[in-house]
């Protein structure tokens, strides 16, 4: 049978006259085209000819002889796009698959390509490549590293049986991966500098306001060593961990990340990081905005020294107690809505409130003998009420004291993971710390009606404090409103990306990992961004995974997917990804497009 289906319609090309505002004519020869996004109807130059006063010296009659050289560009391009009508020939329904072939190609993988080359990363191991006498190809596996993560991540063995769905040639043995990985561990902070200068030169990074936080990562494994340790998994986890502390800009794009041993504290890890940015990447003066395990006397002072700038939170209960009866002092409160300032509505009604105060507040420092003393440091306290904050509180109260009353009603039923939170609001009954199990089941144990009471007085209520004394308090609101997207590079890291578990046992291995992680993490988010941040990390990973291409026949192959994430990359990138079939001269030729810079 016939496959038309390559036939790109053609428009005819013509000669336009345009009359200028001198008087003069501009004669060009344009063409039409339908926009493939828009459907509508568009003119494109072909050539610009010149003014019709001057081609009359050349040409006897101008518009005659470039009419017929129109009519002319038109069939040649006519001809060019027949010539891709493919016949494909009888296919016979009882064909039979061979043993172990797989017909898939990842086309996700273009625009990831463009951006890996656009920051100039091919040349970054191409010129590494140099000081080894290696066989093996640094840059492709990179690229097959961070391209899979991305389309189908799993190990780096799944990796290596699955590189022949990606439509080029990658030079690489399945043992030559672990070998690159200690070379990509070896050279982690320059190519992290060298990816930041090119995203400063293309996208226009900006580090005024920067966004820390930190989560860990857990291993299948059951002893620990060196780097791998138990500590506070945030996924009640007992598997020994590792830590990352994420640094973003105010894009959302990540800077750069560290690795810490399982058992660091949060509050340790922020000051080496912020020292190696300011060191390598040049950057003078940092506001870092963080949660509140972040926030201690120590990290304070050391960026108050530096001459840095801070927003952190801090939790009302808890707190001093000067700070608890200034949040619960109903006076000085402004209410505000989403776009302005709601004069005059009622503060018990509004969704969000806030008020602020200068304050010389005290935090415990380390000194030189390695004692703590109260220093006061002068910051502004914003304190803050937010009712969807306060409902989500109140949720997840109620499930706890679900948990609570059944953990009276069966005290030796519930697991500690279980039982979670629970176990606050049950009085006169005790639980082991490690097991969840039940020390007295004797005892008459009743719920905690004072504290449930006590505890709901903060719902809602936290408190910013920041070096920032002078910048309007509802910019220190929004700017820690934005360190939520660093939570959720975190989840699309975790989930989408599924950089756990780890399959890895060296620690320069796991490092060289969580370096390619962090490399999807940057090219998805440069993604969002050139998609004017119109869809999220989620869908356009969901998309790139489901734009693949399927073998027919011959070297012809039918595509899968298409949807309007990609229509907006094809739009931003130039590229043509919604050709329904597509040969392997197409694929290499927008392989090829995507390392044009």
């Amino acid at each position: 049978m016939w496959y038309n289906a390559l036939y790109k319609e053609v428009l005819d090309m013509f000669l336009k006259k345009t009359k200028q505002s001198s008087g003069r004519t501009l004669l060009t020869i344009a063409q039409g085209y339908r926009d493939p996004i828009t459907k509508k109807s568009r003119q494109k130059t072909v050539i610009n000819l010149g003014y019709l006063d001057e081609l009359v010296e050349k040409y006897e009659d101008p518009i005659a002889h470039f009419e017929a050289l129109a009519k002319e560009m038109t069939i040649q391009q006519k001809e060019a796009n027949e010539a891709r009508l493919v016949n494909l020939g009888t296919i016979s329904l009882d064909e039979e698959l061979g043993m172990n072939e797989d017909a898939l190609k990842y086309l996700g993988y273009l625009p990831l390509s463009y951006l890996y080359h656009q920051l100039r990363m091919r040349e970054f191991w191409v010129n590494r490549q140099r000081n080894f006498d290696i066989s093996y190809s640094l840059n492709d596996i990179m690229q097959l590293l961070i391209y899979m993560r991305v389309l189908e991540p799993g190990s780096k063995r799944h990796a290596f049986m699955h590189k022949h769905r990606l439509p080029f040639n990658l030079k690489c043995e399945e043992h030559d991966i672990y070998r690159a990985l200690d070379i990509f561990d070896r050279y982690k902070e320059d190519f992290l500098l060298h990816v930041h200068e090119e995203v400063r030169l293309h996208y226009g990074r900006k580090t005024e306001y920067v966004f820390y936080d930190v989560t860990n990562f857990y291993f299948e494994i059951d002893e620990v060593d060196d780097f791998r340790k138990r500590g506070f998994c945030k996924h009640r986890s007992r598997n020994p961990l590792v830590q990352m502390g994420l640094l973003l800009d105010d894009k959302a794009l990540p800077i750069t990340y560290e690795l810490f041993e399982g058992n660091t504290h949060d509050s340790q890890t922020i000051m080496p990081i912020l020292q190696e940015v300011r060191r390598r990447y040049g950057i003078k003066r940092l506001i870092t905005v963080a949660d509140k395990a972040l926030n201690s006397g120590d990290n304070i002072a050391f960026m108050m020294v530096k001459g840095d700038g801070f927003i952190f939170s801090q939790k009302v209960k808890g707190a001093a107690e000067e700070l608890v009866d200034y949040v619960f002092d109903p006076t000085g409160y402004k209410t505000v809505t989403d776009k302005a300032f709601s004069e005059g509505k009622d503060k018990e009604e509004a969704n969000f409130y806030y008020k602020s105060r200068p304050y010389p507040q005290e935090f415990q420092v380390t000194h030189a003998d390695n004692k703590k003393r109260p220093i006061p440091i002068d910051v502004k306290q914003i304190v803050c009420f937010n009712r969807d904050y306060a409902n989500r509180q109140r949720h997840k109260r109620r499930e706890a004291i679900a948990k609570a009353n059944e953990l009276i009603r069966n005290p030796g039923r519930l697991k500690a993971s279980e039982e979670y939170g629970a176990k606050r609001y049950i009085a006169n009954i005790d639980v082991d710390a490690k097991t969840g199990e039940c020390l007295a089941p004797h005892k008459f144990a009743y719920l905690d009606e004072e504290r449930i009471r006590e505890d709901e007085k903060y719902d809602g209520f936290y408190v910013l404090i920041t070096s920032e004394v002078d910048t309007p308090d509802l910019e220190i609101i929004r700017q820690y409103h934005n360190l939520w997207e660093i939570e959720k590079s975190f989840r699309v890291t975790k989930h989408e990306l599924r950089s756990r578990p780890v399959y890895l046992s060296l620690e320069e291995h796991i490092r060289a990992h969580f370096l390619t992680c962090f490399m999807a993490l940057l090219m998805v988010r440069l993604l969002c961004l050139a998609l004017d941040n119109k869809f999220g990390p989620e869908p356009v990973i969901n998309s790139l995974r489901k734009y693949q291409a399927c073998f027919l026949k011959e070297n012809i192959y039918r595509t899968t997917y298409f949807d309007e994430v990609l229509a907006a990359i094809q739009k931003a990138f130039g590229m043509k990804l919604n050709r329904k079939y597509i040969t392997r001269g197409d694929l290499r030729s927008l392989t090829a497009q995507t390392k044009k810079h």
